[in-house]
């Protein structure tokens, strides 16, 4: 079987520790599936039939597994994994489930499974991004007024909005890059999959245009926000 050229890994492995409740946020049922399954139905439905790699909990995995495997169309490809106590080690144990001979130039998108509705028009737009540059993330404009804390913790200045993007997922990179990249040893720095492209060299990583409504699901609220945003398609 030729390896397809796009590869998705859906980071489901967290325990949702804000949203509160007994079940991690990305399992919580959206519109009759799971937040983590409309996500990954997001991009099935933007590029085709590429290859999903979920990972989850280790703490309870087969059974994770199971709530996912039931909700997936037939015949998805789909690969799961047991994700690590940080993101770093759940997308590094994703990348080892892509086998040794694919194609090195492949796109590997990577997504938080919190977010279920990425659109295609966005998730196209980072795919076509990758193809010359170290990477691709989507990012929407900061409405919101902003101000810097001082180092004392209670003073604050105001800074220019404009200067500033809010950033999305999913995260396009070369396979070949990432691999590079995820052979570094970890750091605390590496706080998405770019800080983690740019400690290896590649920083020639662009944005392009995201959408307020590929909203991540934090608490309650968003969850909700969600169903409405379903609802309304």
């Amino acid at each position: 079987m030729t390896s397809p050229e796009r590869y998705v890994i859906i980071v489901a492995a967290g325990a949702g520790t804000r949203f509160g409740g007994e079940r991690p946020k990305q399992f919580l049922d959206l519109g009759g599936k799971p937040v983590c399954v409309r996500a990954a139905e997001c991009f099935m439905a933007a590029i085709g039939s590429p290859e999903i790699i979920f990972a989850l909990p280790a703490d309870g995995f087969d059974g994770w597994r199971s709530v996912v495997d039931d909700s997936m169309a037939a015949g998805s490809r789909v690969t799961y994994v047991k994700g690590g106590a940080t993101r770093w080690e759940s997308v590094k144990n994703a990348l080892a489930a892509i086998p040794a001979d694919a194609a090195p130039g492949a796109a590997v998108l990577i997504h938080d499974g919190s977010r279920p509705l990425v659109d295609t028009p966005t998730i196209r737009r980072v795919c076509g991004a990758v193809i010359n540059t170290d990477g691709a993330i989507p990012a929407i404009p900061v409405t919101d007024s902003l101000r810097r804390i001082g180092d004392d913790g209670v003073t604050s200045e105001p800074v220019d909005r404009a200067d500033f993007r809010a950033v999305q997922t999913p995260q396009g990179f070369a396979l070949w890059r990432l691999r590079q990249a995820y052979a570094l040893p970890y750091e605390k720095s590496f706080t998405d999959d770019a800080s983690v492209m740019a400690a290896a060299g590649f920083t020639n990583i662009v944005l392009v245009a995201g959408s307020p409504d590929n909203i991540k699901i934090t608490n309650p609220r968003d969850l909700k926000i969600a169903g409405c945003l379903i609802c309304g398609k």
